[in-house]
């Protein structure tokens, strides 16, 4: 994990936010559950370039500003997320787990045991703002044995530094905690970071095996998590790493921030 200290900047005004309402709950994705991917059998890929005694090659996502700023970022939060031509990937919204949070979303994540511990933590560390936006392969599985990749991004604005320094400690230990998964180096990006690799086993029907990587980091009161899921040949931290660069460069106002065209999210009732 990578901790860097720096000023205070305020980004996106100074408008007054009121803490995230109960409303319906929507399951997050979760790390530990694998994706089940149908696909057709196609000639096995060309890894040669990407593979060196049987592991990718990672650490070449330089880009970014490592500490800085400690920015009190406000609005929503969603005008930080990549969008689709931001991407480095040919890649399209997955509708069904693109939507604004709640604290029922919140709580319901990973990130807690229940929810009743999501409530108490959230309204602790005084969250104001949540989004989540899942982007997949135009090809979907067809593409990713041939190095496309599934991309899902979690922002999450707070009040204060200290509130969304608590979360980003509380979520990265949660994901430290899994058995399986393997903490990575990297270069440091924003007021903190840290990076996870997990293996899910094979792309099915494929010999190719799938893998996890998630970057979590800090910058000031908005804590982000970038997952990508693709083969493992082709994959490394690298990638979550430059697509969270492009959200600390939106927070740092580097990057013009817009929201996103509004998508119509699925409600399953409940509160």
């Amino acid at each position: 994990m990578t901790r860097a200290r720096g000023r205070v900047r305020r980004s996106g005004g100074v408008r007054r936010q009121t803490p995230l309402v109960l409303a319906a709950g929507l399951a997050l994705l979760v790390i530990g559950v694998g994706i089940v991917i149908y696909l057709a059998r196609d000639d096995d890929p060309d890894v040669s370039a990407t593979v060196t005694d049987g592991s990718p090659q990672g650490g070449a996502s330089r880009g970014g500003t490592e500490g800085g700023p400690e920015t009190i970022a406000a609005g929503q939060v969603d005008r930080f997320a990549p969008l689709q031509n931001e991407l480095p990937v040919d890649s399209r919204v997955n509708v069904s787990d693109t939507f604004a949070m709640n604290i029922s979303t919140f709580s319901s994540s990973y990130v807690f045991n229940n929810n009743e511990e999501g409530e108490r933590l959230a309204k602790q560390w005084g969250i104001l703002d949540g989004f989540q936006v899942a982007y997949e392969p135009r090809g979907l599985a067809a593409e990713a044995i041939k190095g496309a990749y599934y991309i899902n991004v979690e922002e999450y604005l707070f009040e204060t530094g200290g509130g969304a320094h608590a979360a980003y400690e509380h979520i990265a230990n949660r994901l430290k905690a899994n058995r399986n998964a393997v903490v990575q180096e990297h270069r440091g990006l924003g007021n903190e970071s840290m990076g996870v690799k997990l293996v899910s086993g094979p792309l099915v029907t494929s010999e190719i095996t799938g893998v996890y990587h998630r970057f979590l980091f800090r910058r000031g009161n908005v804590v982000s998590v970038v997952q990508t899921l693709g083969g493992e040949p082709f994959m490394s931290l690298d990638q979550a790493r430059d697509i969270a660069v492009i959200i600390d460069d939106k927070i740092l106002e580097k990057r013009q921030a817009v929201e996103p065209t509004p998508i119509p999210t699925p409600s399953f009732g409940g509160g």
